[in-house]
Order: structure tokens, then sequence, then C-alpha cells
């Protein structure tokens, strides 16, 4: 399930900031690499929540340095 969530933060996550999926991967550092807005990890967030009906912890994605670790923190909350 992890990698099918790395999939989909990436591309949520290039939609969000208006680039190409392809200039992300999941060593992109969320803090230094690119300048993702919280108000846009919130829509991200938000659209996971609605399709595995879930409720997903923003906090603890805040100490998500990649997007493969955010990918992590989402995956192991939807799983329970």
């Amino acid at each position: 399930m992890k990698e099918e969530i790395l999939t989909k933060l990436i591309e949520r996550t290039a939609e969000a900031l208006g680039v190409d999926a392809s200039t992300l991967s999941g060593k992109t550092n969320i803090k230094n690499d690119i300048d993702l807005k919280s108000i846009e990890m919130v829509g991200i967030i938000s659209k996971f929540e609605e399709e595995y009906d879930c409720y997903i912890k923003y906090t603890e994605l805040m100490h998500a340095e990649t997007i493969e670790d955010a990918a992590e923190i989402i995956a192991k909350q939807i799983e329970g």
C-alpha cells in the first residue's frame, strides 16, 4: 500500500504545486526542495481521507522530511 500512497502523494503534490509529477520523487525534501504550504498539504490530506474513508493526523505529517516519509505516515494511518 505504501507504494500506491507514494505515487498518489507525488501526483497530488505536483498538482497542488502546479508542476510536472516527474520533477518530484520520494526523496524530494518537503521543506527544502519544494515550497509546499500547509494549506496545500491540508488539501492533499483531505483527498486521502475522502478516498480511504479515514482520518489522517496532520500534526504527524509535520515531522516528515521527504515525500516518502509523508507517504509512510499516511499509509500507517490509513491501515490503522
